[in-house]
């Protein structure tokens, strides 16, 4: 099911059809999935884009904070063990490239660094019992598409989908100044977060104007990958640290490199961000709205 809402349908059954298409990819990844952190990965993903489509329609749906909270809670149940292979990820895309720039290590311990961090993964899954918790997310799957075709949403046209989109807009907005006025990791992570819900709505409502909604679309997932590295290489040097991986010597010349890939994407992510979020809340959110018009009242083939 396309992740989008149809100029030719009513908001509320676009959204019931998007977050129903979307729990049942996430029972397909569950059951016919082959690698099991590759299924955590989609899973979650999929958790996510059915948050982020009932947050589009919050203000005029009554059981949001339900239907937030489950499938916020069902992606929780296997957050640890991704956040293990993230790290994993993480060394493999940023951190060994740019340690062998520098011939910062030798290649033995970078071996050693990986087999560290893969002991780790295998650990924690073995650990958590994966297949069961995995079965609980499908349940929790299940209870929620027996839900979907009451979803009670109750405006249709642009006033169901207009006070979700400022909401998410303005706090990513937001919290990119806060990110930059005290550049901590937990602003950053909090930044991405809404990032990614305003991404998700671009991709929602991108039958107002195929175009530019698509190009706003592509910057904002460009924007949410850099930022989005940085919370990786943060995350990284936390639990490097207060797990004490890896031994003190190598602890800081890891530490270091982080230290500067991390400022690296703060750079790279502020042009960026300050040109996607420029705009005022409400004079997006008007703009959006003539899109919609245009495309629902005029465009004789949307």
């Amino acid at each position: 099911m396309e992740y989008t809402l149809q100029p030719d349908e009513h908001v509320s059954d676009g959204i019931k059809r998007i977050v129903d298409g979307k729990i049942e990819r996430g029972i397909d990844h569950i059951d016919e999935g082959d690698d099991v952190h590759e299924t955590i990965h989609e899973v979650r993903k999929r958790c996510k884009e059915i948050r982020a489509a009932v947050r589009l329609v919050r203000p005029v749906l009554p059981t949001y904070k339900r239907e937030n909270v489950h499938y916020r809670d069902a992606a929780r149940r296997i957050s640890d063990v991704r956040d293990a292979h993230a790290a994993v990820e993480t060394f493999d895309d940023h951190l060994r490239p740019a340690v062998e720039a520098r011939g910062a290590l030798d290649d033995s311990t970078l071996a050693d660094i990986r087999a560290t961090l893969i002991d780790r993964r295998e650990t924690m899954a073995a650990e958590q019992d994966l297949e069961r918790r995995l079965a609980q997310v499908r349940a929790d799957l299940v209870e929620g598409r027996d839900r979907v075709p009451d979803l009670p949403i109750a405006t249709e046209g642009y006033d169901a989908v207009a006070g979700g989109l400022r909401k998410s807009y303005k706090r990513a907005r937001n919290r990119m100044a806060e990110a930059y006025e005290e550049p901590e990791f937990e602003r950053f992570h909090e930044w991405r977060k809404r990032i990614k819900y305003h991404r998700y709505h671009t991709r929602l409502l991108r039958r107002v104007w195929v175009g530019p909604m698509k190009r706003r679309r592509a910057e904002l997932k460009e924007l949410s990958d850099i930022i989005g590295y940085e919370n990786d290489l943060a995350e990284f040097e936390m639990v490097m640290h207060d797990e004490e991986l890896f031994a003190p010597a190598t602890r800081a010349i890891l530490n270091e490199i982080l230290t500067a890939k991390r400022s690296e994407f703060h750079r790279r992510g502020r042009p960026l961000g300050e040109r996607l979020f420029a705009e005022a809340p409400d004079r997006l959110v008007d703009r959006l709205g003539a899109y919609w018009t245009a495309t629902h009242e005029y465009d004789p083939a949307p």
